[in-house]
Parts: structure tokens; C-alpha cells; sequence
């Protein structure tokens, strides 16, 4: 996301998000868990800075969506993206 050029909406969220998931599955399916992890904690982190800044999210009302709806469902996103990376590190465990 581009929080100082003030590019903080959904559409930018899903982009970078999409952009980031590729790159985690790149990474994972060459062996770079780590790595791949990290594009998934990305997305995570990349959800708080938007949910920090949705209700300046310009697209929300024009799409008419309601903002908790919006809130919640990033939210299991982010749940389920955490019970991934925990799923993977085990799977490394030896």
C-alpha cells in the first residue's frame, strides 16, 4: 500500500495483496518458506494501515458497502492468513 501518497483504498489494498500472495506461493513452491512468509505477513500488516484508514476509504460509500462489513470480513482474512503462516512453520518444524 502507499500511505504517503495517499493511496489508501481497497481497490490499492486488493492489488497489493494479490501482488504479495503471488509472491509468497513463488517463494513457497522454491523452497523459501521464510520468504514466502513474509509476503503473507505482509498482506496482514498491509490490512491494519487500511482498516486504520477506512473510513477515509473514498470507494466504500460509493460502492455502497458497509464499513463494518468491510472491517470484519478483512479481518478473517487476516485470520485465516495468520492460521496459514502458523500452519507452514509447524510443517517446517523438524
Amino acid at each position: 500500500m502507499n500511505e504517503s501518497s495517499g493511496s489508501v483504498d481497497v481497490l490499492t489494498l486488493i492489488g497489493s495483496a494479490i501482488g504479495q500472495l503471488q509472491q509468497s506461493i513463488q517463494h513457497l513452491d522454491a523452497a523459501n518458506p521464510e520468504t514466502g512468509l513474509a509476503c503473507l505477513s505482509t498482506v496482514i500488516t498491509d490490512i491494519d494501515v487500511y482498516l486504520e484508514h477506512l473510513a477515509d476509504d473514498p470507494l466504500v460509500p460509493l460502492a455502497q458497502v458497509d464499513p463494518g462489513k468491510v472491517r470484519e470480513t478483512l479481518h478473517l482474512v487476516q485470520d485465516d492468513l495468520a492460521s496459514i503462516i502458523t500452519q507452514i512453520r509447524h510443517a517446517a518444524m523438524p
